[in-house]
């Protein structure tokens, strides 16, 4: 029998209409609890990019642990990117983020403005949770069409959306969507976040990442590796290929 009415809306569709898209259970037991020991022993063990009163910040992530370089080829993610990017995506940057419980949540904001005004799909970064996240817990707040209107501001925020969610979920928008780490309260755990972007190769990558240089991973890479890393492009890929390799 044929599909009646409209068919479902793709993670393209999503972004494109409401500027976001979720998953869930993108990670499989073994990978979540690697990841989690990865997430730990960063956390104890390595010092931060950033600290700030509110989040920790370890940049170019992809390079502590097999577990985090991992993440960009899961299927749920790189589909994704595959559909939405298309065939000549990389990896902007790659960071954990670790949220505090300060009481009170962050500031709203919009990532690469200069993209997101012309071109917002181009720029999709992916949130990617290992522990369960609470109302209060630091959830990640998306405002829903936000996308669509880049002058746009606090008129917006009552539309909100707070990202509730548990082991393994996955968050992504793009660059124009407004969002922010939410309300953190005091007692609440720390809340680890991976945040992975995703560009076209003709983006230029975070003038802070080093994954294009980094030996133990573009040594072993296989070829969609190696293009996610921007080291080179998969073989019959360009940028003007137009369907996913």
């Amino acid at each position: 029998m044929g599909q009646i009415g409209q068919r479902p809306l793709t993670r393209l569709d999503k972004l494109t209409k409401y500027g976001y898209f979720t998953d869930q259970n993108v990670f499989s037991s073994d990978h979540l609890a690697r990841l989690r020991r990865a997430i730990g022993r960063v956390m104890s063990e390595v010092k931060p990019d950033s600290d700030t009163a509110a989040q920790t910040y370890w940049l170019n992530i992809v390079e502590q642990d097999e577990s985090f370089a991992e993440v960009m080829e899961i299927r749920p993610v790189l589909d994704a990117m595959l559909e939405i990017i298309g065939p000549d995506v990389q990896l902007y940057e790659a960071s954990l983020v670790v949220s505090k419980p300060t009481g009170k949540p962050c500031g709203w904001h919009r990532d690469k403005m200069s993209i997101g005004r012309h071109c917002p799909n181009m720029f999709v970064k992916i949130c990617l949770y290992t522990e369960p996240t609470a109302i209060d817990g630091g959830p990640t707040g998306v405002v829903p069409e936000s996308h669509l209107d880049a002058y746009k501001g606090e008129e917006l925020y009552p539309y909100k959306i707070d990202f509730v969610c548990e082991p393994g979920a996955m968050l992504a928008f793009g660059a124009n969507t407004m969002h922010r780490a939410g309300l953190h309260a005091v007692g609440r755990p720390p809340r680890p976040c991976l945040m992975y972007t995703f560009i076209p190769w003709w983006i230029k990558t975070a003038p802070y990442a080093t994954h294009t240089q980094c030996r133990h991973l573009v040594e072993s890479a296989n070829p969609m590796r190696q293009q996610l890393l921007g080291v080179k492009m998969r073989e019959g890929i360009n940028m003007d290929s137009y369907t996913t390799g």
